[in-house]
C-alpha cells in the first residue's frame, strides 16, 4: 500500500467525494467554502465593537458615533480586503461577514466609550496581522487623541528601542528649532500656539533624553541647524507664512510620530513586544494630531 502523503488536487479530489451527491458546482463549492478564506477575528470584534459605540453615541454625541462609523467601515474594508475578491468583486463565501450590533445602551457616557475603544484597539495591535497593524494604530492614535489626556510616563527602553529612541530626539531637536524660526515672524495671534507646543516638544525632550541617558549617551542638539523649507511650505517671511509654516510642521511631526508607532507596535526580531513603549508612541502621535 502506498503511504505517501496524498498531492493537494488528490486532497481536494477525495474530499469533494465525501460530498453528498451534489451537483459539480455545489461539490467544488462546498470545498472551496471549506478550505477558503476566513475572516480575520480580531478584525471583525473591533468592527462590530464599532459599530455598537456608533450605535449607542448616536443621540449623545454625533461627531464621536460618526468617528466610530467610520472606524466600522474602514475595519470591515480591511477584512474585505484581507480576504480577496472573486470574479464578481465580492469575498469569498468562506470570509463572509454579516454585520450586525447589539442591543442599544440606554445609559452612555462617550469619554468612558471612546476610552475602552482605545484600549482595546490599542491591546488588538498584539493580535492583527502585519498589513493591518497601520491602520489599527492609526484608529488607536485618533481614539486617544479624542480624550487629550496628558502624556504618560515615559517607560524604561529596551535595547531595541533605543535606535527609535534617539531618532525621535533629534527630530525634537528640529521641531523646536523650526517653530523658534518661525516665532520670529509669528503674529501675536499665534504666538500662544507656538509657545504652546514648543512646552510640549521641550517636555518630550525631557522625557526621551531621561529615558535615552539610562542605557545609552544623550545626543545632544546641533549647535545650529539651517532653516529649510518644508515639504512645499517656504520659509516664514512673514505673519501669514509662519502660520503655512508652523501648520506644515505640525502635521510632519503627526506623522513622524504615527509611523513610529505603527513600526514600534511589530515585534522585535526575537518575536518580543514592546507593548510600553508602542503605547507611549501612540499617545505622543496623539497629542501631536490634537493641536
Amino acid at each position: 500500500m502506498n503511504h505517501r502523503a496524498l498531492t493537494p488536487v488528490a486532497t481536494l479530489t477525495a474530499l469533494a467525494a465525501l460530498v453528498p451527491a451534489l451537483s459539480g458546482c455545489q461539490a467544488v463549492d462546498s470545498v472551496v467554502d471549506y478550505f477558503g478564506p476566513r475572516p480575520d477575528e480580531t478584525l471583525v470584534a473591533l468592527a462590530r465593537s464599532a459599530d455598537n459605540d456608533a450605535q449607542n453615541l448616536a443621540d449623545v454625541d454625533a461627531n464621536a458615533s460618526s468617528l466610530r462609523t467610520d472606524q466600522a467601515d474602514a475595519l470591515y474594508a480591511e477584512v474585505k480586503r484581507l480576504c480577496g475578491l472573486n470574479n464578481e468583486g465580492n469575498a469569498p463565501r468562506s470570509c463572509t461577514v454579516e454585520r450586525t450590533t447589539d442591543a442599544p445602551l440606554s445609559d452612555v457616557d462617550v469619554a468612558k466609550t471612546l476610552n475602552e475603544a482605545a484600549h482595546r484597539t490599542r491591546d488588538a495591535l498584539s493580535e492583527v496581522s502585519s498589513e493591518s497593524r497601520a491602520l489599527v494604530t492609526n484608529q488607536a492614535i485618533v481614539l486617544d487623541a479624542w480624550d487629550g489626556a496628558e502624556l504618560p510616563a515615559i517607560p524604561e527602553l529596551e535595547a531595541a528601542d533605543l535606535e527609535s529612541a534617539t531618532s525621535l530626539l533629534n527630530w525634537e531637536y528640529e521641531q523646536v528649532f523650526g517653530l523658534d524660526f518661525a516665532r520670529s515672524y509669528a503674529s501675536p495671534e499665534i504666538e500662544a500656539d507656538i509657545d504652546n507646543r514648543l512646552s510640549l516638544h521641550e517636555k518630550r525632550i525631557e522625557a526621551l533624553q531621561g529615558a535615552i541617558g539610562e542605557v545609552a549617551k544623550v545626543p545632544q542638539p546641533a549647535v545650529a541647524y539651517q532653516p529649510t523649507a518644508v515639504a512645499g511650505v517656504a520659509l516664514p517671511t512673514d505673519a501669514s507664512s509662519a502660520q503655512s509654516y508652523v501648520d506644515k510642521l505640525g502635521w510632519n511631526d503627526t506623522l513622524k510620530w504615527e509611523d513610529a508607532a505603527s513600526k514600534a507596535a511589530a515585534p522585535t526580531a526575537e518575536g518580543e513586544e514592546r507593548v510600553a513603549w508602542r503605547n507611549w508612541l501612540i499617545a505622543v502621535a496623539a497629542q501631536s494630531r490634537g493641536l
